[in-house]
């Protein structure tokens, strides 16, 4: 008695009877499909926000299109103000916007004093968190906190101007430095009540280089060793989303200590460059360039940021690295799909042919059950 064997066709391809799948083209391009969604992971998640904590909603706020700028002398002790940039009149500005009573207003950094007075004072943790406070473990620091202090000015930075997002492309790097002042100060940030603390800058190292997402409003702790006057060059660096590079420098002073002088910190030169020297204290800087700023002196390093930083905080040839890595990934992946296929499909014929022979109709004997004589025979009568 014949057993026969049928073939069944479905979405995973030929199977036989007895349960055995022959081929199952479909499996052969789940693993490629996963690869290709991993390289394209690794590319899209290389830009980062660095510095950016969690969303906090005592940050809120909006910034309108035409606040006031002021290019008044001022002097700021208390009350919330962000530095950040600005697009005014075709021309890239750095500012402080001070939330005045009477709205937010914009003031020129260089003729601005930011008071840090004694009631900033606090002493410095002894704690591993803080390696960069080791030097001054258990004393005085004058500390603009990352949380508002209602006695001590609050600064933060934002990049909410509405023509800033929507002419920058993705974000902008704010590169922090160089510092003078006749202590050492830091910049630093913590992500929620026991984060650990992220060193943004350091007035001992080179310029620290933060990324800021457009549309973003940030706070972080600022902290000096010692009272008296200080200057911090700050830039921001970006790229719009027709390809230029633009930047807006500008010094920020300080009076730190109720006995500062908020004349000499008006007075004082913005710090001068240090040589470049390699990488800087942190970053996560974006493709930026140094168009001349619109206020203060012009970022000496901004050039060099365009060639040595690529977003997400990595340098230009480290990110064409990755991009070359994942094309050559993609084109093995694709080259190995096409195999795949075509081993599939050859299987799958083997499969019907071999499914078809076992249908196929058995020959009969030649001759059996039938009047034909074979080949050769002659009837002659019964003659031998």
């Amino acid at each position: 008695m014949k057993s026969f064997s049928s073939r069944q066709t479905s979405g995973r391809g030929v199977v036989r009877q007895d349960g055995r799948r022959l081929c199952a083209p479909g499996a052969a391009l789940r693993w490629p499909i996963a690869a290709l969604l991993c390289a394209f992971a690794v590319i899209a998640g290389a830009p980062s926000s660095f510095a950016d904590p969690s969303p906090d909603p005592d940050l809120a706020q909006s910034v309108a299109a035409h606040e006031e700028w002021s290019n008044e002398a001022s002097e700021i002790s208390v009350g919330h103000v962000d530095l950040g940039p600005r697009l005014i009149d075709g021309q890239w500005r750095a500012g402080l916007r001070h939330d005045a009573e009477s709205g937010a207003v914009w003031r020129d950094p260089n003729q601005t004093v930011l008071r840090v007075n004694d009631a900033a004072i606090m002493t410095a943790p002894n704690s591993a968190d803080y390696p960069f406070l080791a030097d001054v473990v258990g004393k005085p620091v004058y500390v603009v906190p990352q949380t508002q202090n209602p006695s001590v000015v609050w600064l933060g930075w934002n990049t909410q101007d509405p023509a800033v997002t929507a002419t920058i492309d993705r974000g902008l790097t704010m590169r922090v430095g160089p510092v003078s002042g006749p202590g050492r100060a830091w910049l630093f940030l913590q992500s929620g009540t026991f984060g650990k603390p992220l060193l943004l800058a350091d007035s001992g190292a080179a310029p620290g280089d933060v990324w800021i997402d457009s549309g973003t409003h940030v706070h972080a702790n600022w902290a000096f060793s010692a009272p008296g006057t200080y200057t911090a060059t700050v830039t921001f660096l970006g790229t719009t989303t027709a390809g230029e590079a633009v930047s807006a420098s500008t010094t920020l002073r300080f009076a730190v200590g109720d006995a500062a002088s908020a004349s000499e910190a008006l007075a004082m030169a913005a710090p001068a460059a240090a040589p470049a020297d390699g990488a800087s204290a942190s970053s996560s800087a974006s493709s930026s360039g140094a168009a001349p700023a619109a206020s203060g002196a012009a970022d000496p390093a901004g050039s060099s940021s365009a060639d040595g930083a690529a977003s997400g905080g990595l340098p230009d040839w480290a990110f064409l690295a990755i991009i070359a890595v994942a094309a050559a990934s993609l084109l093995v992946i694709g080259a190995l799909v096409v195999a795949r296929l075509r081993r599939s499909r050859a299987e799958q014929a083997a499969a019907i042919a071999e499914a078809d022979s076992i249908l196929a109709p058995l020959p009969t004997a030649q001759g059996e059950g039938s009047g034909e004589r074979g080949p050769g025979l002659d009837d002659r009568g019964g003659e031998q």
